[in-house]
């Protein structure tokens, strides 16, 4: 299997289904399909077996050395079998978003097309919101098949605009529309502007509380150590926000190059707890983080009687490592390698 540079993970997922980087060997079913069903694509005339070899040749196998394609392909599959194939295409990198495309074998589309479509998309989500933090995926449909819709809106994505008379179509000029859904978590780097944010985190309660140092933090000694910890090439501060760019939460990584280790730590807004967001943040960062450090060993020091953290280290892969008292406080130490 043909791996792309740009993603840590390349197949994802779900009971008998899953999506992996397109095969050589499903070329020749996914020209049949598209030809079958070219009214609905940005498809001229029917391919041809030597375009669909000139395709794969000179197109294609390109993108598995680009560090930022233009799109990512996948075979879909049952069972191991393909049965459609998709993609992310026309990628944004500075914006951050990306078309969704998919078909599938012509022969399920009436009585399993609803099915597809909507297995498709939680896997394409997984890529495009998990391992590459797209704020925004869509799909551009001509206003052919209103069964797509149906498919797509119980999936979450709404319709956000109407393109009238957009193409012409059998000598007919129709709509497009254009449906979208927008990461629920999104991840950025931390900023000076974010001093304030740090500094009501750090003294929250509940943070203060699991933290080994429990005093309250002075706003003068927080300022010094936020502003030099984020001009520090050895430690890696992320802020994770919802859709509407509402806080939920931080990791930090704090390096040590000489032992390629990495002590990590997370919190949560006040507001976030209870949502089961604290894997998925951590999740998150730490696929972040190997990819740009992927001999690191990660060390997350925790206090015995912190059972939350303890259960988000553990559903993120991290591993029971050792007891031990840290600062004078009994600790468990979790740890995790790169996948």
């Amino acid at each position: 299997m043909r791996n792309y540079l740009c993603l840590s993970k390349q197949i994802y997922s779900s009971g008998h289904y899953a999506i992996v980087p397109i095969r050589d060997e499903d070329k020749y079913d996914i020209m049949q399909w598209r030809n079958e069903q070219i009214y609905h694509l940005r498809q001229a005339a029917p391919l041809t077996t030597d375009q669909q070899e000139s395709y794969f040749s000179h197109v294609v196998a390109k993108l598995f050395d680009e560090q930022y394609p233009k799109q990512l392909l996948f075979s879909y599959l049952e069972n191991g079998r393909c049965i459609g194939y998709g993609g992310l295409v026309h990628i944004n990198w500075i914006d951050k978003h990306a078309e969704i495309s998919f078909i599938m074998n012509t022969a399920l589309e009436h009585d399993f097309f609803e099915f597809h479509w909507r297995t498709y998309l939680s896997l394409i989500e997984q890529v495009a919101f998990e391992e590459l933090n797209f704020h925004k995926i869509y799909t551009y449909a001509f206003n052919l098949r209103p069964h797509l819709y149906t498919a797509i809106e119980k999936n979450n994505y709404q319709l956000e605009a109407r393109l009238s008379g957009h193409c012409l179509f059998q000598g007919k000029f129709i709509d497009v529309l254009i449906h979208s859904k927008f990461n629920p978590v999104n991840i950025r780097l931390a900023n000076e502007h974010d001093l304030m944010l740090y500094f009501d985190w750090a003294n929250d309660n509940e943070v203060r509380n699991q933290s080994f140092n429990t005093a309250v933090i002075p706003f003068e000694n927080h300022q010094k150590w936020f502003y030099k910890k984020i001009a520090d090439a050895n430690c890696l501060m992320l802020v994770f926000e919802d859709a509407a760019q509402l806080p939920i939460g931080q990791v930090r990584f704090e390096k040590d190059p000489a032992q390629a280790i990495s002590t990590v730590g997370v919190s949560l807004d006040q507001q976030q707890r209870g949502k089961k967001l604290a894997a998925r943040i951590l999740e998150m960062a730490t696929r972040y983080f190997f990819r740009e450090n992927p001999t690191y060993t990660l060390h997350a020091y925790i206090k015995t009687t912190n059972k939350g953290s303890i259960n988000a280290f553990s559903k993120t892969g991290f591993t029971f490592s050792k007891h031990l008292m840290y600062e004078g406080t009994e600790t468990v130490l979790y740890t995790k390698n790169n996948p």
